[in-house]
């Protein structure tokens, strides 16, 4: 669990990048509706947009390419549509196509900073693809002929780095981004978030506590509304990210970080909670897992239960994995298994106190089991 990464380094269910195209596209058609495009035409389109995110989800790239350049052709001024196109001929490799339609893209922009805007979008699908390469290269142009707006490109270029091996530039160019301390602006959000995850990432945990103290004035600096929601949000995506990967130390990191923007709220509190309960079971695991002295069925049950909350598959699998004679152990000796129910509050207190009842129904059963003998 320690050496993986951050999620904002591994970004993608169906990817991030080609998810928010999607977003855009449909929320484009919606709009075109309900300013006189035929109800008839928008649901062909949206019908052509679902077969295509299926076609996605399939890795099927020349069958989503064919739905979305129908889309084209009946939207051609829809650029969203134009770059979700491009995303399925990195899947295809059809890389002189690519170039071709990057180009006419690249023509529609109607200022340079919206043309900078869509080169650091190209990039992002391009590691969305696994090109990092290609992306370092792209970043790294795009932020040496755009210097005024490196603390725009510096979050994925930061993010790149550490995919490809780069881990001491990846810590220096958000760094080099940053502004000073105390001029940090609602801008500069994605740059906060990607300056923790690199703490993560690179295990500076010997800085934390000096950064957050510096996130903190930076949140606490937000004033307005918009603002002070979108940074909440932001960071409450981040700790669900590390939730779902079982990595409960950073989740409780950005829960409390919501904590402090906003206390009084019953369901951050109780999040923050859950985290923080949730890294005490991960920590006790660790030491759980190594105890030879402890009866099978203890580790095996809390583990099942601690898994459950977070990946089910993992749960249910876990006793196909064990070894055989392992498994003949969980149910034997329940004498012992008893007593170590009653050990448990004082050797692994989140365990008992996470579990309690669900503990308290084993030792009932195992109670009664005795007594039938």
């Amino acid at each position: 669990m320690e050496n993986q990464t951050s999620p904002q380094v591994e970004a993608g269910t169906l990817k991030p990048g080609i998810e928010n195209l999607f977003t855009i596209i449909t929320t484009e058609l919606d709009s075109r509706i309900q300013n006189g495009l035929s109800g008839e035409e928008g649901d062909a389109l949206k019908g052509l947009l679902a077969e295509a995110r299926e076609a996605l989800a399939k890795e099927d790239y020349a069958a989503a390419e064919a739905h979305l350049a129908a889309m084209k052709e009946r939207q051609p001024e829809l650029g969203a549509i134009q770059a979700a196109v491009l995303y399925t001929l990195i899947g295809q490799q059809k890389w002189e196509a690519f170039a071709q339609q990057e180009e006419l893209l690249l023509q529609t922009a109607s200022s340079v900073e919206e043309k900078s805007d869509m080169q650091a979008m190209l990039a992002n699908l391009l590691g969305e693809h696994g090109h990092f390469d290609q992306v370092v290269d792209r970043l790294e142009k795009l932020s040496a002929a755009h210097p005024e707006r490196g603390s725009d490109f510096a979050p994925l270029l930061s993010a790149v780095y550490i995919r490809v091996g780069r881990s001491e530039d990846a810590w220096n160019v958000v760094n080099a981004a940053l502004p000073s301390e105390g001029e940090e602006k609602p801008v500069h959000l994605p740059l906060i978030v990607a300056y923790i995850n690199r703490v993560i990432d690179l295990k500076k945990w010997d800085r934390w506590s000096k950064i957050q103290l510096r996130v903190r004035r930076f949140l606490k600096s937000l004033e307005a509304e918009d603002d002070v929601v979108r940074a909440r949000v932001v960071l409450l995506l981040e700790c669900q990210s590390y939730m779902q990967a079982g990595r409960f130390r950073e989740a409780e990191l950005f829960a409390d970080l919501v904590y402090g923007m906003d206390s009084k709220s019953e369901e951050i509190r109780e999040l923050r909670k859950q985290m923080q309960e949730m890294n005490a079971l991960t920590k006790e695991l660790e030491k759980l897992q190594k105890d030879t002295a402890v009866h099978p069925a203890i580790v095996v049950r809390n583990m099942e239960w601690y898994y459950g909350e977070f990946n089910e598959e993992a749960a249910s699998n876990l006793r196909a994995q064990l070894p055989a004679e392992v498994l003949k152990r969980v149910d034997s000796d329940p004498e012992k298994l008893m007593n170590g129910i009653l050990q448990l509050r004082f050797r692994y207190p989140a365990f008992y106190r996470r579990y309690q009842e669900e503990w308290q129904e084993v030792y009932k059963e195992k109670q009664a089991e005795l007594a039938g003998k």
